[in-house]
């Protein structure tokens, strides 16, 4: 993340289970928990606009066809 990148500061709540395995993983990638929500969510949607990009190529293929 840049420096000058805006900063949103927002309160979450996480199920005990969710945030003992972020926990977790933050512990294991050696990066505080806020860090590794950020990492999660960031490649989460990188994924999700990757299958949505996909998928309206598949769409687009299918109307050629």
């Amino acid at each position: 993340m840049e420096r000058n990148e805006q900063i949103v500061s927002t309160n979450t709540r996480y199920p005990k289970e969710l945030h003992d395995a972020l926990q977790q993983l933050a512990r294991d990638h050696k990066r505080s928990f806020n860090a590794e929500v950020m990492w999660a969510l960031q490649r989460y949607i990188r994924q999700e606009k990757a299958e949505h990009l996909e998928a309206k190529h598949l769409r687009s293929d299918e109307a050629i066809s």
